[in-house]
């Protein structure tokens, strides 16, 4: 079964011009683990490698709220890792016109979910679980969440149709997965508002897609730099 763990930078409010969601595709159980053990060794250690106060060793991992050092060191990890993808969605608010025009955020939300969702579905013939963060999604569009996703799944990609989908939600603040997933899309959200690409380029090859939100009028693109950095590890064997 493939896992997919997604995550968020940015919000849809007029904070910033972009908002990411990350997808954090596990593609076998050992993958996942491994993942688990890379979280987990975090929440113990510092950006020195000293141990952390009890109350922070228990707490939930925040790319906003991590040091440069331990940033680097989760995706480094993460890039190393064969059985793990990473897909990416980005939005350029303000030509958005969901939201220019006072779309429901939920409403748009899930429309972005589905996107994303659609560039996985394109790679993968396999069983699915899709985990969503809790606080991202309200209890009450979570079911026209899942329905969304999982109607899509099945009548545009025949090759899934047999296949079981399954939408779920979960708690970040103890789910290891989305902890990871959190890392990944801050590093995706800080490559696009800060236009600083170094936690997005040591993820490499693990990347799989970035989808840039509307393909009309989306400014500040960054797969042009990223396509020519992958294919540069591709050549290097990595």
């Amino acid at each position: 079964m493939v896992r997919v763990y997604v995550d968020e930078s940015g919000n849809m409010g007029t904070a910033g011009e972009y908002f990411v969601l990350a997808a954090v595709v596990t593609r076998d159980e050992k993958a996942e683990a491994r993942l688990k053990r890379i979280i987990r060794k975090e929440q113990v250690l510092n950006a020195k490698g000293e141990k952390l106060p009890a109350k922070i060793k228990r707490g939930e991992l925040k790319f906003s709220r991590m040091k440069f050092p331990q940033r680097q060191r989760i995706l480094d990890e993460i890039s190393r890792e064969k059985g793990i993808d990473v897909f990416y969605f980005v939005a350029y608010k303000p030509k958005v016109s969901l939201l220019t025009a006072g779309k429901e955020k939920n409403l748009v939300y899930n429309y972005f979910s589905k996107l994303l969702m659609a560039r996985v579905f394109k790679r993968y013939e396999d069983d699915f679980e899709i985990i969503f963060d809790q606080r991202s999604t309200a209890v009450k569009s979570m079911n026209s969440l899942t329905e969304y996703i999982e109607l899509s799944a099945v009548t545009e990609f025949p090759n899934l149709t047999q296949k079981t989908i399954r939408v779920n939600q979960a708690d970040s603040r103890t789910n290891l997965l989305l902890q990871a997933a959190d890392v990944v899309a801050g590093a995706g959200g800080q490559a696009y508002q800060l236009h600083n690409l170094h936690f997005l380029e040591i993820l490499g090859t693990r990347t799989k897609m970035i989808d840039e939100f509307p393909k009309r009028g989306f400014v500040g693109s960054l797969k042009f730099s990223i396509g020519k950095l992958q294919l540069l590890y591709k050549l290097r064997g990595f």
